[in-house]
């Protein structure tokens, strides 16, 4: 059944362009070969019969003002999940080749934007599937819980309701449903706040959540251009994808329990130093796009799917020679940033523009990009190891898409208690496939220093 896509869907469908791909791309690494013919069987009653988004198109309206709306196509399940066999010698270069292809390719207009590829030959004997899904249609959170659907336990002790129960049918309304859930949560939030105000500890939590409030407003407000770097450029539609090693989850919160940070703060001060080993001594305090998800994962996800995310801007420490210092850095930054609306504020008007002109969406969200030089997405994955169709998945990993002139996005993903970066590059901005590998070793040289 035809539907209309909320205001924020719509926003990520219209930042669609030729130099930055709007396509959440997710693989999972498999131990040994899958069957073609029970993996589609799988994709046709888990995922195309429960989810309308992966059965529908998007169709804009009449001079491209308001929303899109969803309309019925029924997937070729032959063509939306095929076999691909991977070149020579079948190692992770081949892998990221392939990768990278995907993300510089769009997904067919005259049919549902996603697709899954089983690359065979990956590792000899092994294999892995690769899901590209537009922005549009899922974000990170949504694309975690189809690699649940997908498995043959979807719901493993521990695993978040969000990715192992079944989806519920929405309600209609869902952006101003969504404020009004965030705006309620966050008057109460206030009132304890100024309660707790007639304490010398609430006094200043209350001073330091206002002038948290002031400077976010300011800043989006008037958003300032991100220092000059070799970063910025005007991106080509030729893409690389990489990833790094993995590090055990507990390495990672050990490294933040000095500082009382987060495995977040600690990642995001790995990738200023990594940046700062690419990029030279010298640079300057940059800043990153940071999604931030506003969903609930003790609750059902949609079945639409869908975006429940906001943007935050937080510096990045790239300045700082100091590896602790980094990580305090980001973790005091963070900080302020979760005392302000900030997420909210930036939802409410990507959200709010997806009801109107595609170049209202794309100003805005270039408003945001002008102030950053990366943007760094992490989502919590699958806490226990998935199996699809009887093959083990060893791990798991996906890309963020840029946006406007970003052209290094990082992304983080746990599986079963370790973690990994992928990384998609634009290979022009960043010296070619060389200077994309050294990124990779230098966040590599980051993680591996934390252990």
């Amino acid at each position: 059944m035809d539907r209309w896509a909320s205001g924020i869907d719509t926003a990520w469908l219209q930042l669609e362009q030729p130099t930055n791909r709007m396509a959440v791309h997710g693989i999972l690494f498999c131990e040994g070969p899958i069957d073609i013919d029970a993996l589609r069987e799988r994709v046709r009653e888990r995922w195309v019969a429960v989810y309308p988004g992966l059965r529908q198109r998007p169709r804009w309206p009449v001079g491209r003002f308001g929303p899109a709306r969803w309309v019925d196509a029924p997937p070729d399940l032959t063509e939306h999940v095929r076999v691909v066999a991977l070149d020579e010698p079948g190692d992770d270069a081949a892998l990221a080749r392939h990768v990278g292809a995907a993300m510089s390719q769009p997904l067919p207009a005259d049919r549902p934007w996603w697709s899954l590829h089983l690359v065979s030959g990956y590792r000899g004997d092994g294999s892995a599937l690769l899901v590209n899904i537009h922005h549009g249609l899922a974000d990170g959170v949504a694309l975690n819980h189809l690699f649940h659907v997908l498995s043959d336990d979807p719901a493993a002790e521990g695993t978040p309701a969000a990715y192992a129960e079944a989806p519920r049918r929405p309600r209609r309304a869902h952006d101003w449903r969504l404020l009004h859930r965030e705006l309620r949560g966050r008057v109460a939030d206030l009132r304890g706040k100024v309660r707790a105000a007639g304490t010398e500890e609430g006094a200043a939590e209350l001073r330091a959540t206002g002038r948290a409030v002031r400077t976010s407003a300011t800043m989006l407000a008037r958003p300032p251009r991100d220092a000059p770097s070799s970063l910025l450029g005007e991106p080509g539609t030729t893409k690389s994808a990489r990833w790094t090693s993995m590090v055990p989850l507990e390495t990672v919160k050990a490294a933040g329990k000095p500082h009382g940070a987060s495995v977040n703060d600690v990642l995001c001060a790995a990738i200023a130093g990594a940046l700062r080993t690419v990029l030279g001594d010298d640079l300057p305090r940059l800043r990153a796009v940071m999604p931030i998800n506003m969903r609930p994962l003790d609750r059902p996800i949609s079945d639409e799917l869908g975006n429940e995310v906001g943007l935050v801007l937080p510096p990045l420490p790239t300045d700082e020679p100091d590896p602790g210092r980094r990580i305090e850095r980001v973790h005091d930054a963070m900080g302020t940033i979760k005392r302000t609306n900030q997420a909210l504020a930036t939802f409410a008007g990507i959200a709010g523009s997806g009801h109107g002109r595609p170049a209202w969406t794309r100003a805005l969200v270039a408003r945001y990009a002008t102030t950053s030089s990366v943007i760094i997405s992490n989502v919590p994955g699958p806490v226990a190891p998935l199996t699809i169709v009887g093959t083990r998945v060893r791990d798991a990993l996906f890309w963020v898409p840029c946006s406007g002139h970003l052209a290094l996005g990082v992304s983080i993903l746990s599986y079963a208690g370790r973690v990994r970066l992928g990384v998609r590059a634009d290979t022009a901005i960043l010296g070619g496939e060389y200077g994309v590998d050294r990124l990779v070793a230098a966040l590599d040289e980051q993680l591996a220093a934390l252990e």
